[in-house]
């Protein structure tokens, strides 16, 4: 503050007054902004723990069967099928479900091929199809757009008595 406006302030009360409530009003602001700037950091470290996670899991290149995917919902295989079936995510031919072609150069799936003899010792081939992290991510997002979450997020580790099959285009 120059000596000019100094005198004019305690020659002047109102003034003195109003440059003091300016000053509580800077004060109030900057208090508010610090506060934000701790929350804002703390949601950074929260958003960098799950960017972290979500990195490691989704370059992990183990595959899962469907089934460990539907168990997240407290379904079966069949049920989690059935349910990408209607959804028109997959199709089931020769005895092995596949992607449509929208979501089949995507890396949500991988075939294995297995061999196995019957009873009387002839070899067999049998191919299964598995889930990346990516597509059990993706199949996570199908879901919860539809309201249906993992028992995780349920809040309850029970399993729905039975789940609608419901499909929305």
């Amino acid at each position: 503050m120059t000596p000019e406006k100094l005198q004019e302030a305690l020659l002047n009360p109102d003034m003195l007054i109003k440059l003091l409530m300016n000053l509580k009003e800077e004060r109030e602001k900057t208090k508010a902004l610090e506060n934000e700037v701790v929350i804002k950091n703390q949601q950074i470290m929260e958003m960098e723990q799950k960017a972290s996670y979500y990195d490691l899991v989704l370059n992990c290149k183990d595959l899962l069967s469907t089934t460990v995917i539907a168990k997240d919902y407290g379904w079966t295989a069949k049920d989690l099928n059935k349910y990408l079936s209607k959804a028109k995510v997959q199709f089931k031919q020769g005895g092995v479900w596949l992607l449509y072609q929208k979501y089949a150069k995507k890396g949500y799936t991988s075939t294995r091929t297995y061999n196995y003899s019957d009873k009387d010792g002839t070899e067999h081939m049998k191919v299964h199809t598995y889930w990346t992290q990516k597509g059990r991510l993706f199949i996570y997002d199908l879901l919860k757009n539809k309201g249906i979450l993992p028992l995780m997020e349920r809040g309850s580790r029970r399993a729905p008595k039975r789940f609608k099959m419901k499909v929305m285009n």
